[in-house]
């Protein structure tokens, strides 16, 4: 049987923490900055890390664990 592959998009955008927790970046930080308040941008320069429902669609995409 041949490897799976993990999903490169994943693997971008997503790493493990020591724990077994999935970090993430927070979605709308990328353009319009100005148009949102202060508050929004700092919220969305923060981590985020995943539900636990999420948690399996990931393990799905990532067969071998995230680095």
């Amino acid at each position: 049987m041949p490897k799976m592959k993990t999903k490169s998009g994943v693997k971008k955008r997503m790493s493990m923490t020591a724990t077994g927790k999935i970090k993430c970046g927070r979605s709308g930080h990328n353009h319009f900055l100005r148009q949102k308040s202060k508050r929004a941008n700092k919220a969305g320069a923060k981590v985020n890390y995943l539900t636990e429902t999420h948690e399996h669609q990931v393990a799905l995409m990532a067969p071998y664990g995230l680095k």
